[in-house]
């Protein structure tokens, strides 16, 4: 028979984590705990508590090995990511225009999630999912924003020369 193994000590902690308890799931895990170390079996608890027995033994081994720790949630992070772009990598190449790259095959100027997954499937032999692309961006703070139309070229000097026109026009309208 598997019961938890409960100390002077660990009944007292568990008593005041009873009372503390906010949430419904943990004060069930911590009172299945309480009952065992009093001699309840694992079929009642998990005819009393609607569980199975596998989850009554689950959460009774996790406390015998972890204490009142091994008996909390572990979230998972989930699936890892396919993309590994840094935030720096999305901030280099969302400026970019996508009539740029030549295996999009396209006279577009901004970005559309369909772009993007074209781009990844073509340059990084990756499929994505335009959903999955949208929740990227979300978390990396890139905003669902209109896009803007930028007027870009191939020339290397182009930005030193746009800035230099915006330059003028600012000394201009100053002039009286």
């Amino acid at each position: 028979m598997l019961y938890a193994k409960v100390d002077e000590e660990s009944r007292a902690l568990l008593e005041q984590e009873l009372k503390a308890a906010q949430d419904a799931k943990w004060y069930r895990r911590v009172k299945i705990i309480h009952l065992s170390s009093q001699g309840r079996t694992v079929s009642e608890l998990a005819a009393e508590f609607d569980l199975s027995k596998a989850t009554v033994r689950d959460y009774l081994k996790r406390y015998n090995q972890g204490g009142l720790e091994g008996l909390k949630r572990k979230y998972s992070l989930g699936r890892p990511w396919k993309i590994k772009f840094s935030k720096a990598d999305w901030e280099e190449l969302l400026p970019r225009s996508p009539c740029q790259f030549e295996q999009l095959d396209t006279a577009a100027r901004n970005w559309t999630q369909a772009l993007l997954g074209k781009y990844f499937a073509g340059y990084h032999g990756i499929a994505v999912a335009q959903s999955t692309l949208s929740t990227l961006l979300k978390r990396l703070g890139f905003g669902g924003n209109r896009g803007k139309l930028k007027v870009t070229s191939p020339d290397p000097f182009y930005t030193v020369k746009r800035e230099r026109v915006e330059t003028l026009k600012k000394k201009a309208y100053k002039a009286p």
